[in-house]
């Protein structure tokens, strides 16, 4: 077997970076794994998520686990992250909370944001782990702070239900209101229902429509039956 030679591997590994941002994904898929079989960790985890996702091909659980497990060797945070799910998730592969736990404790340790969001839903259900709301709300807290909407959701959740903090309606609806505010496509909806109903908030029907608009651009079905009425409701009589 030949020495991996590391400047090779960068050489294709940036190649396979421009192939993939020009979607030209089967170039970019042998570039990222000759890369990877030059021991390029970045490499190994794009590679990993070519089988993880399906991409060029039908899904493969098995390899992206050899390569995230790679990639998670030379101390890459967002494979340790993948490892986590995957051996939480247990499909096609070892089904191990103990691994899963491990292996995403390494991830949010080394400041992973995505890493400590799934960390804390590891708190939250007890996966790997005792079950602790008070510590995944810490850790909700402070992924939510890395921008991770989904952090903010949960953490809403938590917060409306009094579950491991105080329970809190109005923290909650600034919890929704900032995940939606990121992108969160539920959040967006959920923010909208808020204002609708005045719950934790000063109902407002104007803020219920801006969300509901934008809720039912994603492509949530029931919003787009509260625009209608919150549009007809509030256009000037005839």
């Amino acid at each position: 077997m030949a020495t991996p030679n590391p400047k090779t591997a960068e050489i294709y590994y940036q190649a396979g970076l421009n192939a993939f941002n020009e979607k030209d994904y089967k170039n970019s898929f042998a570039l990222f794994l000759s890369a990877a079989e030059n021991g390029h960790a970045d490499a190994q985890f794009r590679t990993g998520v070519f089988f993880y996702n399906g991409i060029l091909f039908k899904r493969n659980n098995r390899e992206a686990l050899k390569w995230f497990l790679k990639a998670a060797k030379q101390g890459h945070v967002a494979a340790m992250s993948e490892l986590g799910i995957m051996y939480a998730e247990g499909k096609e592969t070892q089904h191990s909370p103990r691994k899963a736990y491990e292996w995403m404790l390494k991830s949010a340790e080394s400041g992973h944001p995505q890493a400590i969001y799934n960390l804390g839903t590891f708190y939250e259900r007890g996966i790997g782990v005792e079950r602790d709301v008070v510590k995944a709300v810490r850790l909700y807290e402070e992924a939510a702070d890395l921008k991770v909407p989904e952090a903010a959701y949960n953490l809403a959740h938590l917060c409306y239900a009094g579950l491991g903090t105080r329970k809190d309606p109005a923290r909650a609806a600034r919890l929704c209101r900032r995940a939606a505010d990121m992108g969160h496509r539920q959040a967006t909806y959920d923010t909208a229902a808020i204002y609708y109903n005045g719950d934790g908030v000063e109902k407002d029907n104007e803020v219920a429509l801006k969300y509901f608009r934008l809720a039912a651009e994603m492509g949530i079905p029931q919003a787009k039956g509260y625009v209608e009425k919150l549009e007809a409701a509030m256009s000037p009589a005839e």
